[in-house]
């Protein structure tokens, strides 16, 4: 068969039916060094945007030279070594950037350089999309295992993983040390059946406090491996995986020294406490401190004892002269050991720190006076109040997060029904930031992401929430809006400071957004249905780029 009944009418009358495929066909014809295009279907004419006008032409008259350098070199190897090649790159249309596969496949050469390639052309932007978001889980979730093995390896305390029914799944090494079992002789086994009988029904209540998605602490007396009893401190935090809990971590700490240290009294007791790397104050029934141990007077920022003693325990309080009478009961007098609490205190320097506080009544010097084991947990609790923000917010731009815009949404919803105004929620994507990452790195990307961030907000007002759901997605609700003027206003004010330069290191970039609006009532009256109408405009708008619409039916 040679090239000249391959280009047959009835050779293109088959290859028409090929018009139904959704790839992108191109036939090439191939002589010695020249490429030409004889066909293309539908689905190609549409992507590159040209007709039949281009048959008979080389690449070079319808390509970009940066297309070309990455096209041709690949149909000239087809071409020689007579065999399918099968490359990714890089294609850009008027409609954005796509990454495509595309296989090569050489047919009907009759000598070394002359014969028809056929290439088939498909998107696959969503597939290397997916394909990067699933390596990134992957990386993040061995990021996640590693930082969880260090932290069962090397943390002093004990730490149980307990299932939702309380059997113990995991245990770091320290259980030995503490408690004689083997890890192994743990994992398996109801933790319950080595707590010891009178303290099993508090330990229960509080297990299932965790499994509720509460994290308290308590003490407990748990059986040795010898038969002897083990004074433990536990906190159980709950393990929530997808908003559900999944299990508890048990956070268990030996205070049997401690409850030593609580029974002395007397010279004895100074001795004891003394040199304790954990803070002991003694205060009587009016809240004056009697006595201090030197990590004590460190913890408080003071240089010696003085500078504590006699100071009533009040003074270091956060806000001291607010504290109501029933907390300073709380710290005035005690029956017992009390469940460990944690109070925010002021160091002589004025430095705010978060103590762990363990109170109980004593005996001393004749008196009865209450003493207190503080432990310092300033670190801890701003790691949680970290944890907490960047659960509901966006890490790159400190801006709420979905669940958080959502949330925020309906309560102002109501406040809007009941406050007879109106609200809109626009949705914002960056025009062609792709190309930005890919040009400059994602470095100067997330800076770009940032200043668009913080240009939107001040453009929209500080009453109004400017949310980034992700990439370069943004949302924003715009509260107390009278007329759909109103929205227009901010909208083309919005879009038209948007388009000023960025300057970020030695660069100058310009970009621009594309806008969908979706107004309350009209256009809904949940923060979902709201949402998805924006999302719908910004489909529209992003048909132009550079422009806002609103959502219509």
């Amino acid at each position: 068969m040679n090239n000249d009944k391959l280009l047959s009418a009835d050779l293109f009358h088959r290859l028409d039916m090929l018009n139904a495929v959704k790839d992108m066909i191109f036939v090439i014809k191939a002589d010695g060094d020249t490429f030409c295009y004889i066909w293309m279907n539908q689905a190609a004419c549409y992507e590159i945007g040209v007709d039949e006008t281009i048959y008979g032409r080389q690449i070079e008259d319808v390509l970009s030279p940066e297309q070309v350098a990455v096209v041709k070199p690949k149909y000239q190897q087809a071409a020689a070594e007579k065999s399918t090649i099968v490359y990714e790159d890089t294609f850009v249309t008027s409609r954005g950037s796509f990454v495509r596969e595309t296989i090569l496949i050489p047919i009907c050469f009759e000598n070394e350089t002359c014969g028809i390639i056929v290439a088939v052309v498909r998107d696959v932007t969503e597939r290397k999309k997916k394909e990067q978001e699933r390596q990134k889980a992957n990386w993040e979730l061995e990021i996640n295992e590693q930082k969880f093995r260090a932290l069962m390896e090397h943390n002093t305390d004990i730490i149980f993983e307990l299932d939702l029914h309380g059997t113990v799944r995991r245990v770091n090494h320290v259980v030995e040390t503490v408690l004689g079992y083997s890890a192994d002789e743990m994992i398996g086994r109801l933790f319950i059946i080595f707590v010891a009988r009178e303290d099993r029904k508090r330990a229960l209540r509080h297990l299932q406090k965790a499994i509720e998605g509460g994290s308290e602490e308590y003490e407990v007396s748990v059986y040795h491996r010898a038969g002897k009893k083990v004074n433990l401190q536990i906190k159980n935090v709950p393990v929530i995986v997808h908003n559900q809990v999944a299990g508890v971590f048990c956070i268990a700490k030996n205070i049997m020294e401690k409850k030593q240290w609580l029974s002395s009294c007397g010279e004895r007791y100074r001795k004891l406490v003394e040199f304790l790397p954990e803070a002991i104050i003694v205060f009587n029934t009016e809240g004056k401190i009697k006595y201090i141990n030197l990590a004590g007077v460190k913890l408080l920022g003071g240089k010696q004892k003085k500078d504590i003693i006699g100071n009533a325990i009040w003074k270091f309080f956060r806000n001291a002269a607010q504290i109501a009478p029933k907390r300073r009961k709380q710290w005035q007098n005690s029956s017992d050991v009390q469940e460990i609490f944690v109070e925010e205190f002021v160091r002589l320097d004025g430095k705010p720190i978060y103590l762990e506080v363990s109170l109980s009544s004593v005996e001393y010097a004749g008196e009865s006076a209450m003493q207190g084991i503080f432990r310092d947990v300033t670190e801890k609790i701003n790691y949680e109040k970290q944890l907490e923000f960047l659960a509901f917010h966006d890490p790159l731009t400190k801006l709420p997060n979905r669940r958080l815009f959502f949330d925020i949404v309906d309560k102002s919803i109501i406040e809007a029904e009941r406050t007879k105004s109106g609200l809109a929620v626009l949705y914002l994507d960056m025009d062609n930031f792709k190309d930005v990452n890919d040009t400059f790195g994602h470095d100067i990307g997330d800076e770009l992401l940032k200043q668009f961030a913080k240009r939107i907000k001040k453009n929209v007002g500080e009453h109004n929430v400017v949310c980034r759901i992700g990439g370069d997605e943004f949302l924003v609700l715009l509260k107390g809006v009278k007329e759909r003027t109103d929205v227009h206003q901010i909208a083309k004010r919005l879009s038209t400071n948007i388009r000023k330069p960025y300057r970020i290191k030695h660069l100058t970039i310009r970009t621009t957004a594309s806008m969908g609006i979706a107004v309350s009532p009209i256009d809904g009256t949940t923060s979902k249905a709201l949402i998805h109408h924006a999302d719908q405009a910004l489909y529209q708008a992003k048909m132009k780029k550079n422009c806002y619409r609103f959502y219509s039916f």
